[in-house]
């Protein structure tokens, strides 16, 4: 029975009729006519590309050499098999193709990236962003990677813009002393970075050209921008606000519930517009206004 249900299945037959039934005296009737005259209306018949693999579970035993060769019949446990590979869920090599254009998260032009057939059909071939990597196309397109590094707006590595969009939506809260004078340094960004679990060096750093002073209770929750640099080319604007904390419980500064939904005021008038963009484009964005008209 289990021999059947194999050859059945490599056939590319659906036997859901009660009058398939086979029995073991008349084998041959499902492979006869009977196949012709009880075959259920629609493509049952049709034959599919699939390929499984089967085993023997167990061994056939040789026959003597002074016998013939059809005088040991073959047993009931004889014919029955295990599965060992079926093609059609069989894993697919990935696939190399050359990108057209920069690709967030994969490369810029002219790379040659390895991806699986699925994804690069779906989201690469079919919209004409990249070609296959056959040995015609990589002769045709030699001298795109070298065209194309002199552009400037080929990204700096793969997820280049990707971090600086990611950090643009960030609003990072600065902790400053409030019974100690200080004046804003990288440093102190930096640990504030930090805090957020982001990990840079002082030198990427861009603090606004006016200084920043303090303690001053002014400055509490108003807006300002650090620069970030990534790889020496791509720059990310970052939201920053001062937090001033005391050291005496009874004198700290109430801290604002979810602060970095809120709007803020922009600490420099020029810094303005760029801050309200990112504002709008952040979307945890709450206005107070109107949530309370709703």
């Amino acid at each position: 029975q289990m021999l059947r249900s194999g050859l059945q299945g490599l056939a590319g037959l659906h036997l859901s009729c009660p009058a398939w039934a086979v029995s073991r005296a008349a084998p041959r009737t499902l492979i006869g006519s009977h196949v012709e005259n009880k075959a259920c209306a629609g493509p049952l018949l049709q034959q599919v590309r699939t390929t499984f693999i089967l085993k023997r579970r167990n061994r056939v035993e040789l026959v003597k050499a002074h016998k013939a060769l059809g005088s040991r019949k073959l047993k009931n446990r004889h014919f029955i098999y295990e599965l060992v590979e079926d093609t059609n869920c069989k894993k697919r090599k990935p696939v190399k193709v050359i990108l057209m254009t920069s690709v967030d998260g994969l490369g810029s032009k002219g790379k040659v990236v390895e991806m699986s057939p699925f994804k690069a059909r779906n989201q690469l071939l079919l919209q004409g962003l990249a070609v296959y990597a056959s040995p015609e196309n990589l002769e045709k397109y030699s001298k795109l990677l070298t065209e194309a590094s002199k552009e400037e707006d080929q990204p700096s590595s793969e997820f280049a813009r990707k971090t600086a969009e990611e950090l643009s939506q960030k609003v990072l809260s600065i902790s400053m002393n409030l019974d100690q004078p200080w004046q804003l340094e990288p440093w102190h960004v930096r640990v504030a970075f930090r805090k957020a679990g982001i990990y840079l060096p002082e030198e990427a750093l861009t603090l606004p050209s006016q200084p920043i002073i303090g303690p001053d209770l002014n400055l509490q929750g108003k807006e300002f921008l650090v620069r970030v640099k990534i790889n020496n080319k791509e720059e990310a604007p970052v939201r920053c606000r001062i937090h001033h904390f005391a050291t005496n419980p009874r004198e700290r500064i109430p801290w604002v519930y979810r602060h970095w939904e809120l709007p803020a005021e922009s600490l420099f008038p020029e810094e303005a517009p760029l801050l309200e963009e990112l504002t709008k484009k952040y979307h945890r964005t709450r206005y107070p206004d109107q949530e309370e008209e709703v």
